[in-house]
């Protein structure tokens, strides 16, 4: 659109520290580029109650405007590392869920963890150049090669926002900015209580309620500190030029979680996080200085559920020690220990860069009293049983157990002969919806479920009546197809765990009343927003993120 007096007067003013950059660009060309907006865990359902609900005005105005929303089939582990590893590199395997066990080296894997994720960046990622080489990346798990990688899980070269920008910046972004300043301090105490006002209401007309923990810390960060300066510095990378951009607005994911996706706090909070996206395309529509492709989507969505425990009495991992054992002790590890390292570490980041400040003391002061309180805060996320040789860590509606003893996966045969009894024991769990065993020839797999088991390898047709325990996921073809691809991964369990799905919901394995990782319902049903037209929108069926890497993004650069 063409600029304005106005407009070049307020977005002049309110980005003036980054002139000179801008110059600096425009001097060289309008290269194409590309922006994605990613908001973590909304489904296509989900996000059309939102519109009907006349929380995202903005979006709505948008799609008026000559852009469609359409939805996809999310690849499995429908998660956001596995989701951006094939959207950044598009590298579909390596990545089985949001944490996992790794038998050759004995060492377990979090995404929640950042040494971890640059650990399996540095494996998986060495050799391929990232979608995001040469631009930036904010708030998201992988860093998909940005030059500049703030708020992000993994970088080789991570960025903090004060380095982005540079202290004098910083004083004149607040000094222009003032109202942006004081809104996010003002916004920390209303999300506060609000987080209070919607406990209350959960409580009330809800049947399963997640344990509190840090989820209101965790809520202010996401809801407030994150997407505040996420959503500045896309601004400003958007006024400069930067050629590719990618960030994950990842609020409505946390209250979807804790509340349910369909749940009234988290269709509200997206009321928050579409006038950041509404800011966003005014600053594409006014100032960009580049022609940047803008790309609204999701990644999963998430399918209303219950706690395993608070259905079923015991966690995952506790009703399987107790299964193998009668005497015996098994140890506990707190996963979301994790999260000390990946939300109060950006803060960290951030602080590092003034040690010598009262606020470098009291973070760390806060920090020391937090890591010594959280195991109890926390829910489990992870198992470790060492009599009982079995491992099991939980990502949301989806579990991987791994018998220990030996460096690589068994075979469902081995499983059988190692330990039978478990086998029948999952089989049986009303919590539990199928497992997944790796089978004797390659591609193949075995499917156990509570009537029986599916063994299916690359090319088998079979008959309805035998894929009938996996239509409440999907069309059963599908799934069964999708399974077996996933169930050939090399770091996945031994036996791979999906909670049941039925008239309760999905069985979450995390202490969770909103899911996903697995499939079935919402999780499996992200959306994408495009420009009527793309060629992309020609498609009958659209499936797992491939088509994001290739056809969305890498074709936005190349437009003529």
């Amino acid at each position: 659109m063409q600029l304005s007096p106005l407009h070049r007067l307020y977005y002049g003013v309110k980005l003036f520290p980054f002139r000179k950059e801008r110059r600096e660009r425009l001097a060289v060309d309008r290269a194409p580029g590309f922006v994605g907006l990613q908001i973590d865990g909304l489904s296509y359902p989900h996000l059309r109650q939102a519109l009907d609900c006349g929380y995202m005005p903005h979006l709505e105005r948008y799609l008026r405007r000559g852009h469609r929303l359409i939805e996809y089939r999310a690849g499995l582990p429908s998660t956001t590392p596995a989701a951006q590893a094939v959207i950044f590199y598009g590298q579909e395997e390596g990545i089985p869920a949001f944490r996992w066990f790794e038998k050759s080296t004995g060492q377990i894997i979090s995404c929640n963890d950042p040494d971890h994720v640059q650990l399996f960046r540095e494996r998986l990622f060495h050799d391929r150049e990232g979608l995001l080489a040469g631009g930036s990346s904010y708030s998201n798990i992988i860093d998909g090669g940005a030059k500049r990688s703030v708020f992000t899980a993994s970088s080789p070269h991570p960025q903090t926002l004060f380095g982005r920008i540079g202290g004098v910046r910083i004083l004149l972004l607040m000094l222009f900015n003032p109202w942006r300043a004081l809104r996010m301090f003002g916004a920390t105490f209303v999300e506060y209580w609000v987080n209070r006002q919607d406990s209350i209401w959960h409580r009330r007309r809800k049947r399963w309620r997640p344990m509190e923990g840090l989820f209101p810390i965790i809520r202010i960060i996401c809801n407030v500190i994150l997407r505040e300066l996420q959503t500045f510095g896309v601004l400003a990378d958007v006024y400069t030029g930067v050629p590719r951009i990618y960030t994950t607005f990842s609020g409505y994911d946390e209250l979807a979680h804790h509340y349910g996706p369909a749940s009234r706090p988290a269709l509200k909070n997206l009321r928050y996080i579409d006038q950041r996206i509404g800011e966003l395309i005014r600053a594409i529509d006014y100032v960009a200085a580049a022609d940047y492709t803008l790309v609204i989507l999701s990644d999963h969505g998430q399918t209303p559920g219950y706690p395993f425990q608070a259905r079923f009495g015991a966690t995952l991992g506790d009703a399987v020690s107790a299964f193998l054992r009668e005497n015996q002790t098994a140890t506990v590890s707190a996963g979301p220990l994790a999260f000390t390292r990946i939300q109060l570490g950006y803060l960290q980041d951030e602080l590092e860069t003034r040690r010598r400040g009262w606020r470098y003391q009291l973070y760390r002061t806060t920090k020391n009293y937090l890591q010594k309180k959280i195991r109890d805060l926390v829910p489990e996320t992870l198992k470790v049983d060492h009599e009982g040789g079995v491992v099991i860590t939980y990502s949301s509606t989806l579990a991987h157990l791994y018998i220990t003893g030996t460096p690589h996966r068994l075979t469902w045969r081995e499983v059988e002969e190692t330990q039978p009894l478990l086998l029948r024991f999952l089989q049986q769990h009303k919590g539990i919806g199928f497992i997944l065993a790796k089978g004797e020839t390659a591609g193949a797999v075995c499917i156990f479920h509570r009537n029986g088991r599916l063994y299916t390898a690359p090319g088998d047709i079979h008959h309805q009546e035998e894929l009938e325990f996996l239509r409440p996921y999907g069309v059963p073809d599908e799934v069964v197809e999708e399974v077996r691809r996933f169930g050939n991964g090399e770091n996945c369990g031994d036996l791979v765990i999906f909670g049941a799905l039925d008239e309760e919901g999905i069985a979450c394995f995390d202490d969770q009343v909103g899911g996903h990782g697995s499939v079935g319902g919402e999780q499996s049903r992200p959306f994408v927003i495009l420009p009527v037209g793309h060629p992309v929108l020609q498609r009958e069926k659209l499936a797992g993120y491939q088509f994001l890497y290739r056809d969305v993004f890498l074709a936005a650069l190349q437009k003529p």
